[in-house]
């Protein structure tokens, strides 16, 4: 049987058992919620209230009667070594080998090419021609000689009929036929007799037949030395070059075999997350974890999952419905609400730059690499990161099927609307130097120990089980007050996942040439920057698009939107331009944002920072190689 969601017996008794099955009397983090009221205040969908929530990750397969935290133990965020792995999988070795050596080897080759050319080219030419010169011609006459000696004799038989047989038949006229024998012939008798006998001479008298014979192989002998000495030429030319090459290899060998050895290139990251940690903001930038719970969401405002459809445009000026899933944190209030800004976030981490050779495997028991011999200290990078204050709330993702498109990429793929906002203080305007909650609203890295012996003498506890380190309570970059507010695609210029072959694409798409679209993207900055056709805003801490009402029946809005088409940073202390939603940076002597502090207390006020009005026109990020 198939039941409507328009049909309100059905949407108020499955939506319930939803949530019924999701609760349960051990679990405090969800609260039970009158589906009448989900339904006016967020729409259908399952809804989640996060309550007296706190999570640490501590020491693996910890076995003790309860966390650290709660068992007087002087330093118990030195059990905070439970951790999550980001492993090195392996590489495209060959291809990222063969880079190296184009890279390494050309330049070294071009460096050593005419010191080797001058020391080898000559002498290896004129050792393998004279090697070769002897053969390459007797090949090239017995190569030539069949095709050649009938003409040549031809010719020379002629040549040698011309000049012999006028010699001899001289000698027949004056010696044979002018004695009395022959007294009564005719002169034209003698004459032809004479020849006769010349011509006979030149074609059966042996002495004729072999001068012949050797200038025509003189003749042919002479054409394969010439030939085959051009032949050996080459043939030595190229095995000097040859042996150029050779020197030049074993030259540079060291130098390239030492830049395309992937094993010495440290240029691969592994990375030990440590005792991750959320809980209820303490006002300490010291400690990770402040081991007290906090609520996120309220029964009027909650986390919400759900459905939904809304008319778009996407690629062209066709209006159509586009459905889609939803994952909404709580909205954030047009009121400013410090009690919102209540959860710490905290963890330490072990960062290596290993080897392009390095193994990528684990052991199963413990989750750390079972080949760690490259996982040096020297080759580490210690820090710790702790924030407190922090809001999501206003934060929203949507997911859904792209439309069609004349770009093949963008068609039907998969698609993101997101607004992510993160943001420490609702009233940024009045902070300074000398507030008094300065790290109430901050984020801290810091990298330095207490002492070098709490720093831990092992590379990392994955490894040796070692304690986690003891910060420095004071060392370390300040980020004070910090509102991120992105805006990373929408419903109608989406960010979209999509594939080339084995390659993944990440972009968010260009802004079509199309006014019913882009007129909602680009936005109207007021004093001439734009026009009243503009309907593009700026998400910020004060304002992100049109506010939204809590219930219809209510007399104003009192939710901030989340339909902002433009992105905001801004660090510490920051104010509204009069009259408009942009930020600017205060200027006062005692603003702050960003201070550098050392382990001594020494302190480096870098002042407050806004960028404003960000839009991502279009953005594509693809891997390659894969």
């Amino acid at each position: 049987m198939t039941q409507s969601w328009n049909n309100t017996r059905f949407k108020k008794s499955c939506l319930a058992s939803l949530i019924a099955v999701l609760l349960s009397p051990s679990v405090y983090a969800l609260e039970s919620l009158s589906d009448d009221h989900l339904s006016e205040t967020t729409g259908e969908g399952v809804a989640l209230v996060l309550d007296d929530f706190k999570m640490v990750f501590q020491a693996p397969k910890d076995i003790s009667a309860g966390s650290s935290y709660t068992r007087n133990i002087e330093n118990p965020g030195q059990a905070d070594t439970g951790f999550i792995r980001i492993i090195p999988t392996g590489e495209n070795y060959q291809q990222l080998s063969n880079a190296a050596w184009t890279a390494a080897y050309q330049p070294a080759y071009n460096a050593q090419y005419q010191t080797s050319f001058t020391n080898v080219y000559s002498s290896s030419k004129n050792t393998e021609f004279n090697r070769i010169q002897s053969t390459e011609r007797t090949a090239a006459y017995n190569e030539i000689q069949p095709q050649k000696v009938t003409s040549y004799t031809a010719y020379e038989k002629t040549f040698v009929a011309e000049t012999v047989a006028q010699e001899r038949y001289t000698y027949y006229m004056n010696n044979k036929y002018n004695g009395i024998n022959y007294l009564f012939w005719s002169a034209e008798r003698k004459q032809n007799a004479a020849r006769d006998d010349a011509t006979n001479d030149v074609n059966n008298v042996p002495l004729y037949v072999n001068q012949i014979t050797t200038k025509v192989d003189t003749k042919i002998r002479n054409e394969a030395n010439v030939l085959g000495g051009q032949r050996a030429t080459v043939k030595a030319d190229i095995y000097a070059l040859a042996q150029v090459n050779l020197d030049i290899n074993k030259q540079i060998k060291n130098t390239v075999n030492s830049a395309v050895n992937l094993s010495t290139r440290k240029t691969k990251a592994d990375m030990f997350i440590y005792g991750l940690a959320l809980s209820r903001s303490d006002g300490s930038l010291a400690t990770r974890f402040s081991n007290l719970g906090f609520s996120w969401g309220s029964t009027v405002n909650p986390w919400l999952f759900r459905a939904g459809t809304e008319k778009v445009r996407q690629f062209s000026a066709a209006e159509k419905d586009l459905g889609y899933i939803a994952l909404e944190a709580p909205l954030a209030t047009v009121a400013a609400n410090e009690a919102d800004n209540n959860i710490k976030l905290g963890f330490w981490a072990d960062i290596f730059a290993r080897s392009f050779t390095s193994s990528n495997y684990v052991d199963p028991k413990t989750g750390a690499p079972n080949v760690p011999e490259d996982l040096l200290v020297s080759e580490r990078l210690r820090l710790q990161f702790v924030a407190n204050g922090l809001s999501l709330n206003g934060s929203q993702f949507r997911l859904f099927q792209t439309f069609t498109s004349p770009t093949k990429d963008y068609s039907q793929t998969l698609g993101l609307a997101s607004v992510i906002r993160i943001n420490t203080n609702d009233t940024p305007e009045n902070l300074t130097t000398a507030s008094t909650n300065l790290d109430s609203k901050g984020i801290r890295i810091s990298t330095a120990a207490k002492t070098d012996q709490l720093d831990g003498v092992g590379s990392t506890p994955a490894l040796n089980s070692s304690v986690a380190p003891t910060f420095h309570e004071l060392e370390g970059m300040y980020i004070y007050s910090p509102n991120i507010n992105l805006v990373l695609g929408t419903m109608d210029q989406p960010f979209i996942v999509a594939s080339d072959g084995n390659n993944i694409i990440l972009e968010v798409t260009r802004i079509p040439n199309v006014p019913e679209i882009y007129n909602k993207i680009y936005q109207n900055y007021g004093s001439g920057l734009g026009t009243t056709v503009l309907k593009g805003s700026t998400c910020n801490v004060y304002q992100c698009g049109e506010t939204i009402k809590n219930v219809s029946t209510d007399a104003s809005a009192l939710y901030q939107g989340r339909t902002a088409t433009h992105s905001s940073i801004a660090i510490g202390s920051t104010e509204r331009i009069p009259g408009t939603n942009l930020l600017r940076a205060k200027t006062d002597t005692n603003s702050t944002g960003i201070m550098f502090k050392n382990a001594n207390g020494d302190i480096k006020n870098f002042g407050s920072a806004v960028i404003d009005g960000v839009l991502i026109q279009h953005l594509k990020i693809k891997t390659t190689g894969l």
